[in-house]
């Protein structure tokens, strides 16, 4: 199932992938199909306090919350932004059919990057990647 997220001006952008946080946030890659492939990659970080911890406007104090960074026009731009908000350590809630295959690679390459400061935190994901991102994956 594809995800749309409609937007008043400019074109539909597709989530590629969401990550959710264990505290309220989410991460979530969208981008532009187009008929050469994919463009217009940004990110949106939603990461907030518990929803209990704010205050009475909630929907208001939620929106300062939100980041957008982008847009980039290549898949390796794509996750240098998401690389900001270290994604491969975070719970995989979604992952696009088309980017599937390309998303676990980078999971698992950064599950084996010694250097890299989540790889110790990416191997206890890594089952919730490959859950995410098998063939059969329908969510």
């Amino acid at each position: 199932m594809t995800q749309n997220t409609a937007s008043t001006a400019g074109p539909v952008k597709e989530t590629i992938i969401r990550t959710l946080d264990e505290g309220a946030g989410s991460v979530t890659l969208l981008a532009v199909p187009g008929p050469t492939g994919w463009a217009a990659f940004s990110v949106v970080s939603n990461d907030h306090p518990p929803v209990e911890m704010l205050g009475d406007d909630v929907e208001a104090e939620l929106e300062t919350f939100v980041k957008v960074t982008g847009p980039v026009e290549t898949w390796e731009g794509a996750l240098e932004l998401l690389d900001g908000f270290m994604w491969h350590i975070l719970t995989p809630d979604y992952v696009h059919p088309d980017f599937r295959q390309a998303v676990l690679a980078v999971v698992r390459e950064r599950a084996a990057d010694k250097d890299d400061t989540g790889a110790e935190f990416v191997g206890d994901w890594l089952p919730n990647w490959e859950l995410k991102c098998s063939p059969s994956e329908n969510v």
